[in-house]
């Protein structure tokens, strides 16, 4: 008996043993269900900036986001369904032009709403010394926090 992808298989001796592995076994991937509908209420119609992108820094990670988008992140401790304003915004982009912050473009925010806490996949850590028989295996499933993006805005900054 051996292992492949953590399913067991055994060895027939020859060398044309087939194998049966499904598509749901090999692929096997969580899907996100939202747990409430949310309504987007945006009362700052004249500083949305449309068709733009922000790069946003949560949880000592950067993520490139757009309008609409869901993304995953670490376990953020808020209640699901609440609203969010993600202030430290790296970058804004539009086809025309780009504003890079030093460190973070002042007066820009990315409002986000929390769709879902859950776990990520399971992350499995495998250590091995070589020549020592000596093999250890452990693993963990990180919480997760799924975010949809709202909208990303672009106040003026105060003149001074």
């Amino acid at each position: 008996m051996y292992s492949i992808l953590g399913l067991a298989v055994r060895s027939s001796g020859s060398f044309q043993s087939t194998l049966q592995i499904t598509s749901k076994q090999l692929f096997s991937q969580r899907a996100f269900y939202s747990t409430q509908n949310l309504n987007i209420v945006n009362n700052n119609k004249e500083n949305v900036v449309d068709n733009s992108f922000a790069v946003v820094h949560l949880g000592g990670k950067q993520y490139k986001v757009i309008k609409g988008d869901v993304i995953m992140s670490d376990r953020i401790h808020v209640e699901v369904g609440e609203h969010i304003i993600l202030d430290k915004v790296l970058m804004l982009g539009t086809k025309e032009q780009t504003m890079i912050g030093t460190p973070l473009v002042d007066g820009a925010k990315v409002h986000a709403f929390i769709e879902e806490q859950s776990k990520a996949p399971k992350v499995t850590i495998f250590k091995r010394k070589r020549r020592k028989n000596y093999m250890r295996t452990t693993a963990f499933t990180p919480l997760a926090t799924v975010l949809r993006i709202g909208d990303i805005v672009l106040q003026s900054p105060p003149q001074n």
